[in-house]
């Protein structure tokens, strides 16, 4: 029998892409977690654990009698109380893993190692001999390119399938553009743009008090807009970024997802988050030089946008215009973070879980 345990939905998509191959129940500590889930995938069998009496929670003894546990962060503490074999499947594309945090996981059975980037910092780790390419599992559940299922899609969200259709996309607190770009990017960019504006999990899922304020304040200004769409992931990302044309993050795992279509970048720099900080935060996390500069190279495939940044109908005009001067750079960084456009590493993951199933 093969469980999944994960804390935070952002998880979710890549275990999501075994279970449906193989079946099995989630389980989480999160209320919220488990409620995001069933609202995207309705027929999953849901656990919890109770923080307050877990080994009396029916998430718990789902666990114990489990063969495989897979889950998507290390969980050290709750996992190895269990004897069943323990699968390491990354959510998000892990960017600034370190060899330090790879030595942590060092408790599982086996590690699924997305592409050459995150293998590097494995053997340097010395886990090699514990890992497989296993390619990014969510990709398993992305949507080809379709004009008329883009038109649906779009029009369901109130949005015009005749205009270009932008994506932000930033990364969570305490660091992401969020505060400071999500209200000036619905005033300063005409209508003549869609506009879907995701924010990270940790802000919708986990929402505070303060985050839903801003977005009451927030869905003001896009209905007075239009042509606009605040997504609390109520979409999945893959179809999010299936119809997009041009996406605004922060340099980090949804940029580097978006690159499976091939589109169009503009990075946020902030004073919390640019390359400068991002290669700071990875020199203090003890990474190599010429490691650290090949993660960086993220920031090549597009434009850099700040919240001073004045006239972005043009900036973002011409990203889309000179897109094809990036392409070669955005196909590069692809293939150093997820290895070959193929599903076959994937495919060979699944068959070997299948005798769990």
């Amino acid at each position: 029998m093969i469980s999944y345990f994960t804390k935070q939905f952002q998880a979710v998509p890549a275990l999501m892409s075994l279970q449906r191959e193989l079946g099995g129940a989630f389980v989480s500590t999160r209320a919220n977690t488990l409620h995001a889930i069933h609202q995207h995938y309705p027929q999953t069998e849901l656990h919890r654990i109770h923080n307050l009496w877990p080994k009396c929670s029916k998430g718990y003894a789902k666990l114990l009698a489990s063969e495989l546990i897979v889950t998507g962060s290390p969980n050290n503490g709750l996992l190895k109380q269990f004897s069943a074999k323990k699968y390491m499947v990354f959510h998000g594309t892990f960017a600034p893993l370190s060899v330090t945090e790879a030595k942590v996981m060092a408790h599982f059975d086996h590690l699924c190692v997305l592409g050459p980037r995150m293998m590097h910092v494995i053997e340097q780790a010395g886990l090699a001999h514990k890992a497989s390419y296993s390619g990014y599992l969510p990709f398993l559940e992305n949507p080809e390119k379709n004009q008329n299922a883009r038109s649906i899609f779009l029009q369901n969200l109130g949005l015009n399938p005749a205009n270009k259709t932008l994506l932000y996309l930033p990364c969570g607190r305490p660091i992401g553009s969020w505060d400071l770009m999500a209200e000036k990017l619905v005033k300063e960019i005409p209508a003549t743009f869609n506009l879907i504006l995701r924010p990270h999990p940790s802000h919708s899922v986990s929402a505070r008090f303060k985050d839903k304020l801003g977005y009451l304040r927030l869905n003001a200004l896009i209905k007075a807009r239009g042509n606009a769409y605040l997504d609390l992931t109520a979409q999945k990302l893959s179809t999010v970024l299936a119809h997009g044309d041009l996406v605004i993050s922060d340099g980090t795992s949804p940029a580097e997802e978006s690159l499976y279509y091939d589109l169009p970048q503009l990075f946020v720099e902030t004073p919390l988050q640019s390359r400068a900080q991002a290669k700071q935060t990875l020199i203090n996390k003890g990474i190599e030089a010429a490691h650290i500069e090949s993660v960086l190279r993220i920031y090549d495939c597009g434009k850099i946008i700040t919240p001073q940044t004045n006239k972005l109908t043009d900036t973002i005009q011409n990203a889309l215009v000179d897109s094809s001067q990036f392409a070669k750079l955005r196909a590069e960084y692809f293939e150093y973070v997820f290895g070959a456009r193929d599903f076959s590493a994937q495919h060979r993951l699944i068959a070997q879980l299948r005798q769990y199933a």
